[in-house]
């Protein structure tokens, strides 16, 4: 039990990172008894883009009631659920008010925000966009739990500088008092025991979760990861920084756009962000849609259940 295993109140200091369309009840309760800790993510569970703000708000708490069902252990949700920052306090009320356990931010840092949560009880583990030190002396100064520092091997929206995984823990350790977590192109046993001599009290993992056979994504897509290394990932420019993709037909587009010159504005409006994500990883329309995974891909050699990873993970 070290400092990440109490505060979370888990087994293992392993978080399942929210991945848009691919988080549900059912993935988040498998991580919870496995001894690990899930987060539901915007659109959990979900199959069509929401038409309004109050559907977003409803959608959420019916997947939280869902999750409650299934587990009694500790689980999480981000409280940025959109680009439509006016609904941050409306998600915070929803989230108190339904008693989730733990909040993830992601670098929003409102103190405000961090005082209700934090009379509410609940703990808070904050994820830097683009890990810095002001930041995150600011987070420890806010009451956050948790610090998540997120190197440039992850899949989904990459931080701003090309900076690996563990030289991004390196400069961080013994310069906060916060337990680290470590994201980024971790997947198996040997990178979870790198993670923690450098200095990280935990490991925060999206891409072997995507593997798992409790996880909502297409079959077409485990069995791509599986099969593949990150040396077939395709990297490209976008908003606000930079994606990566198993080369599907779209992300071939924006990598050739990206190649040539285009504008960060113009590769994002042929990606189609949230409902390209949809397309490619819940629905496995690889002409249409992107697979967004992290270098960890390399690790990930089989489709296993939640509770296996999670045993393989810290054995």
């Amino acid at each position: 039990m070290n400092r990440i295993s109490q505060i979370l109140n888990i087994k293992h200091p392993i978080v399942q990172a929210p991945m848009s369309w691919l988080t549900d009840a059912h993935l988040v309760a498998s991580v919870a008894d496995a001894g690990g800790l899930g987060f539901l993510a915007p659109h959990a569970g979900q199959t069509t883009n929401p038409t309004s703000n109050e559907e977003v708000l409803e959608r959420m708490r019916n997947e939280i009631r869902k999750v409650k069902a299934l587990t009694d252990k500790s689980f999480g949700v981000p409280f940025m659920l959109s680009y439509d920052f006016s609904l941050i306090p409306l998600m915070v009320d929803l989230l108190i008010e339904e008693g989730v356990p733990v909040v993830l931010d992601n670098g929003w840092l409102d103190p405000e925000i961090y005082a209700k949560l934090k009379n509410a009880g609940i703990k808070i583990i904050c994820r830097l966009p683009n890990p810095n030190l002001a930041d995150a002396l600011k987070a420890q100064e806010l009451g956050a739990d948790i610090l998540v520092l997120t190197g440039f091997d992850e899949g989904g929206t990459l931080p701003m500088k090309e900076v690996g995984s563990f030289s991004v823990l390196a400069e961080f350790v013994g310069k906060v008092d916060l337990p680290i977590m470590l994201a980024g192109g971790i997947a198996d046993r040997k990178a979870v025991q790198a993670a923690l001599t450098l200095g990280a009290e935990g490991v925060w993992i999206g891409t072997a979760f995507i593997a798992t056979t409790e996880c909502r994504s297409h079959q077409k897509v485990k069995e791509w990861i599986v099969n593949s290394t990150a040396n077939d990932l395709l990297l490209f420019r976008t908003e606000p920084y930079y994606y990566r993709s198993l080369p599907t037909e779209l992300a071939r587009k924006c990598f050739e756009m990206s190649e040539n010159g285009a504008t960060r504005a113009d590769i994002t409006k042929v990606m189609n962000a949230g409902t390209g994500m949809r397309l490619g990883m819940l629905e496995g329309d690889f002409d249409n849609g992107y697979v967004s995974v992290g270098n960890g891909i390399s690790q990930i050699h089989k489709i296993k259940s939640v509770k296996e990873l999670i045993h393989e993970l810290m054995g």
